[in-house]
């Protein structure tokens, strides 16, 4: 991943006139190079073959793809509390139900004794949830409203639009959580590849 890397001073003397600490300054750096990484068409490994992409951070490690996977995962382990699996040789998936993501990390040779390694932030278990949730919420309305409407009962109706409000308005909330969740998750995997590639670089 390209991008500049800080000494240990450096840092903490960048945290002092920030105002900040020397975890978040690194977490600042992380992100900033993530933000530096090509497009998936560009992209040496390209998106996963299984679920969505919103986000990834990607680069080259100093380590074997499966000491390079396990690096990944243990970081990501560590910052989020949950517990990944692998799927095959060189990819492992850390799913976060409480958020409605998977973390995809893959290990590839990148033919120089060094690993090519991308972490893809999944957000279908989350989109899934909010389909359901919208389909549940649109028949319940319509339901009411219809009913409402079959027997004359404005007070139903009404009832039912209100529902229909209410309902969307969680959609929304939902829905901006979801953001919120797979932009944490970026910086998540972004701090995971800085750790990755201060430990093959000690």
């Amino acid at each position: 991943m390209a991008g500049s890397h800080l000494s240990d001073d450096e840092v903490l003397e960048a945290a002092a006139e920030a105002g900040l600490s020397p975890q978040e300054v690194r977490l600042a750096l992380a992100e900033r190079n993530a933000v530096a990484t090509p497009p998936a068409s560009l992209s040496p490994l390209g998106t996963p073959s299984r679920g969505l992409s919103a986000r990834h951070v990607e680069g080259r490690l100093a380590l074997r793809p499966n000491h390079a996977l396990a690096e990944l995962r243990r970081s990501i382990e560590r910052q989020t509390g949950k517990t990944g699996h692998k799927q095959g040789e060189d990819q492992a998936d850390i799913v976060d139900d409480e958020r409605g993501l998977t973390y995809r990390i893959r290990a590839r040779d990148d033919g120089a004794s060094g690993a090519l390694v991308r972490v893809d932030i999944d957000p279908a278990q989350g989109h899934g949830g909010q389909a359901l949730a919208t389909t549940g919420i649109v028949g319940v309305t319509a339901s009411i409203v219809a009913l409402g409407w079959l027997f004359s009962a404005t007070t139903l109706w009404l009832g039912g639009l209100g529902f229909g409000l209410l309902g969307g308005l969680l959609l929304v909330r939902n829905a901006l959580r979801l953001r919120q969740a797979t932009a944490a998750a970026h910086g998540v995997a972004a701090h995971a590849l800085l750790e990755a590639e201060e430990r093959a670089s000690t």
